[in-house]
Order: structure tokens, then sequence, then C-alpha cells
């Protein structure tokens, strides 16, 4: 059995840009070779699924009520009793869409909002944090099929943002270039140092990557020298300039790989070149 490579993109803010580099991180990985799995915890808004186009194949299964199991099933009390009918395999691969990225995908759906509260009342912690893992450790590495596992994290902490965190152990957080960002990414490593002091789970915090980075102002490269001083070698080694073409390919369905070489834009070529030198730097430090 072949172990994965997993992280969770997460910070607890939204408007980081979290969705936005785990779909291109893991589009990246798939151009490099890695077979990858992303998957969408962050809630009903079923993002990922839009980033590559699946929205539409999604809403039709939950309008045809062709959507269970979902994601929220892998942590709920029926799982294993729906491996046992279907076969663990083939549970595992009613969850996955397919996507011309090469990315497979698990989206989100509107289940995950009940679940939080369904973990909340489970009273072993323990237990409580580790489903998502045992579904991963259990179902998803024995298949021998994807060499990466990424999360997409909700921009809150809560029990499904802790079974995230317990499964992947890796942290990729995105940060703007500003003083509340940088005071959010300080708070983070304390927080992640907390769960590993009174919980014993390994998570820790394995790239900062510096997102929307505009190169014509003087405050973000001042900004970003101070999250290099105080991060060192936690910085991903490419900033990820902000870029209106992210935003045009996303309302399509895409990632910037999808998009051809002659029809991006400096700025876009730039972005997609930081993603996957980014990707790559991950992928070694997973290794470590």
């Amino acid at each position: 059995m072949a172990e994965t490579r997993r992280a969770a993109v997460y910070l607890d803010k939204g408007g980081t840009g979290k969705t936005t580099n785990a779909a291109h991180l893991a589009a990246a990985l798939e151009q490099q070779g890695k077979n990858v799995l992303l998957i969408d915890l962050a809630g009903k808004q079923s993002d990922i699924a839009k980033q590559f186009g699946l929205d539409e194949r999604v809403q039709e299964d939950i309008d045809n009520e062709d959507d269970f199991p979902n994601v929220a099933t892998t942590m709920g009390n029926r799982w294993d009793d729906v491996a046992g009918m279907v076969g663990e395999q083939e549970a595992v691969e009613r969850l996955v869409y397919e996507t011309a990225t090469g990315v497979d995908v698990i989206p989100a759906h509107d289940d995950l909002d009940g679940l939080d509260a369904d973990l909340g009342n489970i009273d072993d912690v323990d237990e409580r944090y580790t489903r998502f893992r045992s579904f991963l450790d259990e179902y998803v590495d024995p298949m021998d099929r994807w060499d990466v596992v990424l999360m997409d994290m909700p921009g809150l902490a809560n029990n499904i943002t802790y079974n995230g965190l317990w499964a992947a152990e890796n942290v990729v957080t995105p940060v703007l270039m500003g003083s509340f960002e940088f005071s959010q990414a300080q708070r983070l490593q304390e927080d992640l140092a907390k769960i590993r002091e009174n919980y014993g789970t390994e998570v820790s915090l394995r790239m900062l990557i510096a997102n929307q980075y505009d190169r014509r102002t003087n405050l973000h490269s001042e900004k970003l020298d101070e999250f290099r001083e105080e991060f060192a070698e936690l910085l991903a080694p490419a900033y990820v300039v902000d870029s209106q073409q992210i935003r045009t390919a996303t309302e399509a369905g895409r990632t910037l790989f999808d998009v051809p070489d002659d029809e991006l834009s400096k700025t876009a070529t730039d972005a997609r070149d930081a993603f996957a030198e980014n990707a790559s730097e991950l992928y070694n430090r997973l290794n470590q």
C-alpha cells in the first residue's frame, strides 16, 4: 500500500485565495506527472467544482438524488455500511469526478453543514477529529491511485477543519501582503503548535504562499521581506502575482493550465509559472 502525500490549504480567514491556490497547485502537479485527488471540504459553495467546470454535473446529480454517498458521508456513521454494500473501491469511486485537467475531484456538498454539528456531538475527541484521516488511511491509500491528496479547507476553525488538518498534517497557506495577514500567519503557527501540544497530532505549516502580489507597490515588496524574515524557509519559492485572467479562467471553469500559452497575458503566465514552481517545491517538502 502506497501512502499518499497530503496537504490542507488552510487559513482561518476567507478571501486569501485558498481555493484558487488549491486548484492551481493540483493542476500543476498533474502536469508534472502526479496523480492528484482534490477534496473540497470548504462548504456548500462548491467552489472547487466551479473552478473545474463540474458545477453543472454535480448539481444534476443532486437534483436527481444521485448524490449519495458524498464527501460528508465519509465522516458520518454510514460510510462503513456503504463500503460494505458496494465494495470499498466502488464506494470511493462514487465520490470522485474526473476533470479535463486530469485532477480528480471530490466536491463539497450541502450535507457538510449538518455534519459539523454531528461531529460536535461525538464525546471522544480522538474519534471526532480523526474520521477523515481514517477514511483516507483505510479507503483511499489502499487504492494506490493518487500520489497527492489536497484538501481545500473552510475559512474557519470547526470540526470539519480539524478533521482535514488531522488527516493532512501538512498545511499550505496563501496569504495577502498586509499587516493583518502577517499577524494571521503568526497566529496560525501558534494555533498549530497548540494543536500539536494538546492533541499529539503532528500538524504543521509546510508552505506559506504570497498571493495576489502587486509588483507595482513598494508596500508589497516591503511586506514580502517581512514574511521572508519571519518565516524563512516556510515561504514558497515564488509569489503569485495578481492577475485578472485568473478570475476570468475561474468563471469559465478552468485553471490557467487549461488556457493556451498564446492566450495568456504576461501576468497570467507569471502566475501560472509561480503555481508550477510552488507545486514542485510542495511535493518535495511533502516527501521530507
